[in-house]
């Protein structure tokens, strides 16, 4: 077995002759699309199929509590040395959402809202401005720009999420009042947001958060559009990138993190729409991101599921694809939660599948679930995805990513 990710800076990706398991289990829209590429899926037998299933196990420390321990335990590196026994937590990540198209009248989260809501903390990709109609207005002329309905706020509430992330491309598709205003009614509602803000300063602070008796960071950043940023002026200030002039404040920001938490997480909003592999710039940054000593690097933007892989210690979500995102259909609404649970044990990850049909969460049939298992299987670097949900760790497994 491999141990992965830094729980407070833990050292040394071992391996160790373990298995290493992962189950997988608008109104007001003045813009309708979607900048992503609609492929086709593959599909294979369905697996046994269990919504929260122990995935990747990923042990922090020696055993203390034979009770939570995890399927398989393996020696690690040098966690933060603990002597209370914490309980384990689980964090959830979801990909691109955004309720444009008038989605806030379809109920689209029902479906996945006992994935959401029984974690401990759970954050998405909220890729919208979040106003009414008469505030704010589009900066730049582009294809597509997304605002949604105020209602949405109540939907990702009842839903069960704790926090979004808006550092992406359409955080400010109608400008900083509509950013302001989206921020104070998630605010509001009780919900975190991280990688936008007012100005530069609230846009890179990342969250800090205390999830049971683990302290957990996450900062976020958008690698996209960076075309307007290579003189390294900031036109853009409420939003944290991870564009090159912008670049060394972000690692700065990752690794005062690092010193911080229990659990660091990096999300990064990049990578090239439609592709099934993470492009040459998006696996460059994991790699800073990793070196800095992230536990979980978590990202999005292609608007398809891709593989996962590991980088030393750092277990790496190349993609977490579209989530409630209109018109995702084909292999963009392949879409899933993803699933962290850390325990003095170790950490296990999950995939939760889902199918995104226009925007609209469902469960999918057993085929459709397993077609999902092998898209992330035959893009993974490093993890082989077997037929009933579980992963092995397999380092000669390569994928069809470099």
């Amino acid at each position: 077995m491999v141990s992965s990710p830094h729980i407070a800076k833990s050292s040394g990706f071992i391996t160790a002759l373990f298995v290493v398991i992962v189950s997988f289990a608008g109104f007001g829209q003045e813009v309708v699309g979607v900048d992503a590429e609609v492929l086709s899926s593959t599909q294979r037998s369905a697996p046994p199929w269990s919504s929260v299933a122990a995935a990747i196990a990923t042990p922090l420390s020696p055993a203390t509590d034979p009770a939570s321990a995890v399927p398989v335990q393996v020696e690690t590196g040098s966690p933060r040395p603990s002597t209370d026994g914490r309980s384990p937590i689980t964090l959830a990540f979801a990909g691109d959402t955004s309720f444009h198209n008038a989605l806030h009248l379809r109920s689209p989260l029902v479906a996945a809202q006992r994935s959401l809501e029984l974690p401990d903390f759970t954050i998405l990709n909220l890729e919208t401005s979040i106003a009414p109609p008469t505030v704010g207005a589009p900066q730049v002329q582009k294809e597509f720009l997304f605002r949604s309905d105020p209602a949405a706020v109540t939907l990702l509430s009842e839903a069960g999420v704790d926090a979004v992330t808006l550092a992406n491309n359409h955080a400010l598709d109608f400008g900083p009042a509509a950013l302001e205003y989206g921020i104070d009614a998630l605010t509001a509602a009780g919900i975190e947001t991280v990688g936008a803000g007012a100005n530069p300063a609230e846009a890179y602070t990342p969250l800090l958060v205390d999830v049971g008796a683990w302290r957990i960071g996450i900062a976020a950043f958008s690698r996209v559009p960076c075309d307007w940023s290579w003189a390294g002026e900031n036109v853009r200030p409420q939003v944290a990138w991870a564009c090159p002039a912008f670049l060394e404040k972000a690692e700065m920001v990752v690794a005062e993190m690092v010193e911080q938490v229990d659990v660091a997480v990096v999300m990064v909003h990049g990578g090239t729409e439609g592709q099934l592999c993470a492009d040459p710039t998006m696996r460059s940054l994991n790699e800073r991101w990793a070196a800095l000593g992230a536990a979980l690097i978590v990202n999005s933007h292609p608007h398809v599921v891709q593989g996962i892989t590991s980088i030393e210690e750092t277990i790496v979500i190349q993609s977490t694809g579209n989530f409630a995102f209109p018109p995702s259909t084909g292999l963009t609404a392949n879409s899933g939660v993803f699933l962290a649970t850390v325990s003095e044990q170790g950490v296990t990850v999950t995939v939760d599948p889902f199918v995104s049909e226009g925007g609209v969460l469902h469960a999918g049939s057993r085929t459709r679930r397993a077609s999902i298992l092998d898209q992330i299987d035959q893009y993974s670097t490093g993890w082989s995805i077997l037929s009933d949900g579980r992963a092995v760790q397999e380092l000669g497994h390569a994928g069809l990513c470099p």
